[in-house]
């Protein structure tokens, strides 16, 4: 994640002025909050849509009422339980061709595939639910390796879109890149047109999903400086709880609407053609103030502050002005900090600091593996797929003030070795639970799911302070994108399934006790001032 860069005058400085008046959190902080929140918001369901998109019972549609499944034999519409072999399928009161076992149904399923979207209106007549996915029109029913990859390439390109919308954000500011990643949403719309059998069929989509995926998840890290900059720094434990709980919606709105619409081509629409929204935020969205004076915007910074003062009642002085426009203000405390630049050699100068970069870095891999994993997983467990992942999702959502209490109640530390420790616990214990108590399965599978989300919460607090501030940027950037590697892992894991079903599961849970352990040779952070310097971090160890 993209660190902010701070410009700090010393107190000696009699002609500095500080800003804090403007960081209160009032309408302003309020009104830009709001819209900030609105691309995360269609991120998150952009960023996870591809667990239906790309869902593996796309030759059924659920009755409801009948718990039946429809398979759909080329042109006609068919009834019928997915019993073993032998069982029969009924067709408007007519007998159909037996139903095979699964390995031996999957060509005839292929067939089905590709005439299943031609279906929708008479399976609308018929008074029944029509779930599809692009399995069905792409004939990937016998490969499966190619289903899954599509997580896999999507997750790729969050690994682009890092970097690349970072890089935006500082050159040209958070509102440019914050707009350019919403508008990007309108490209994930094109992957609505892909059909055929050649390259403008399944190639063509994953094209459509990388690049999607490479432009736009950067709104993750761009809301989240955009939101850290508007506040003093008490008051920043807001930003990472926003965006959270933005994730966490939007995962559960994508659910509802994969409920109401389940067509893959339209459910899409719904999320991408409100891409155009984020035009208006050209007019709406304002930049940040500390962006503004850092790169030298002195006359934009002056009006920003004047129209800051006016939407919160903050009066603003000609000293203040005047010290914008010669870049002599100071953000945060007005006081000189001892100064150390980051270079490699750094980094192996101190072998605490060393180790404190694996552990944080297993950390960061395991959170995201084992987040990501449960959650593509979810639509593989008992029952509805779409309310588990949507009890997933609230799962997610609890996690998020679990986690804010928790981590000034008990501290960093404990925090992340109880969520680890709970989490592997839980998806080991599941690895044994037989399939039939559903129950047992779904509460156990959420416990995990809610203990891997508090993890997700904490390190990103905890790596923080545990490493210098002149190796923080380098250090949380090189953290996070070994998360995105194991964001890329995680959908790749339901092809262990098919060796041996607990395979991925306890893979999760082997990740997360490794995790927990590592979480012991690393001291508390509470309440302790940030260290600026590897000797400052080196001294927290004792």
């Amino acid at each position: 994640m993209p660190q902010p860069r701070t410009l700090v005058i010393s107190v000696k400085d009699t002609e500095s002025v500080s800003l804090g008046a403007m960081a209160k959190f009032g309408k302003f902080q309020c009104w830009q909050y709001a819209l900030a929140m609105l691309p995360l918001l269609f991120t998150a369901m952009s960023n996870i849509n591809y667990v239906f998109a790309a869902a593996a019972d796309e030759a059924s549609v659920e009755d409801e009422e009948l718990h039946e499944h429809i398979f759909v034999v080329p042109g006609t519409p068919v009834r019928g339980r997915t019993a073993g072999a032998g069982a029969t399928a009924v067709v408007a009161g007519a007998r159909a061709a037996p139903l095979l076992p699964p390995r031996a149904r999957c060509r005839r399923t292929q067939l089905q595939c590709r005439q299943l979207h031609q279906s929708v209106k008479t399976l609308r007549r018929l008074g029944l639910r029509f779930r599809n996915s692009i399995v069905a029109e792409f004939d990937l029913a016998c490969q499966e390796w190619k289903r899954t990859l599509v997580g896999t390439v999507h997750n790729i390109g969050v690994m682009i879109s890092m970097p690349l919308m970072g890089f935006v954000s500082d050159r040209w500011g958070r509102r440019k890149s914050i707009i350019a990643s919403g508008l990007g949403l309108a490209v994930g719309a094109f992957k609505t047109l892909t059909a055929g059998p050649g390259w403008t069929g399944y190639p063509l989509y994953m094209l459509l999903e990388l690049l999607e995926a490479a432009l736009v998840t950067g709104t993750y890290t761009t809301c989240f400086v955009l939101m850290l900059e508007l506040v003093g720094k008490n008051r920043r434990v807001i930003s990472a709880l926003v965006l959270g709980i933005m994730i966490a919606a939007g995962e559960l709105l994508l659910a509802l609407i994969v409920w109401l619409v389940p067509y893959w081509r339209h459910f899409q629409l719904f999320l991408y053609c409100p891409a155009f929204i984020f035009l208006t935020y050209i007019f709406l969205l304002d930049e940040s103030l500390r962006w503004l004076i850092v790169n030298e915007k002195n006359d934009k910074a002056v009006m920003l502050v004047q129209k800051i003062a006016k939407w919160n009642g903050i009066p603003v002085s000609r000293k203040m002005i005047d010290g914008i426009r010669n870049s002599k203000v100071a953000f945060d405390a007005d006081v000189e900090v001892e100064k150390e630049k980051f270079h490699p050699k750094l980094l192996f100068s101190s072998t605490m600091l060393l180790k404190r970069l694996l552990v944080c870095s297993w950390w960061w891999f395991t959170a995201a593996f084992v987040y990501y994993g449960l959650l593509i997983n979810s639509v593989s467990l008992p029952g509805n797929k779409i309310v588990n992942f949507a009890l997933s999702s609230l799962s997610t959502l609890i996690a998020e003030f679990v986690a804010a209490y928790l981590l000034n109640k008990i501290g960093r530390k404990f925090t992340l070795l109880g969520g680890f420790l709970l989490c592997g616990v839980c998806c080991v214990s599941e690895a044994f639970i037989p399939k039939a108590a559903t129950t047992e399965l779904i509460v156990i599978f959420l416990l995990g799911k809610m203990c891997i989300s508090v993890c997700f919460n904490a390190i990103y607090v905890y790596t923080s302070e545990l490493v210098p501030t002149s190796a923080r940027g380098c250090l949380v950037g090189a953290c996070s994108m070994l998360a995105r590697v194991g964001s890329v892992l995680a959908p790749l894991t339901p092809l262990l399934g098919a060796w041996w079903p607990p395979m991925p599961i306890l893979l999760f849970g082997g990740a997360a006790l490794t995790a927990a352990g590592a979480t012991l040779t690393t001291p508390e952070t509470l309440r302790r001032a940030l260290p600026d310097t590897v000797a400052q971090a080196t001294q927290q160890q004792q």
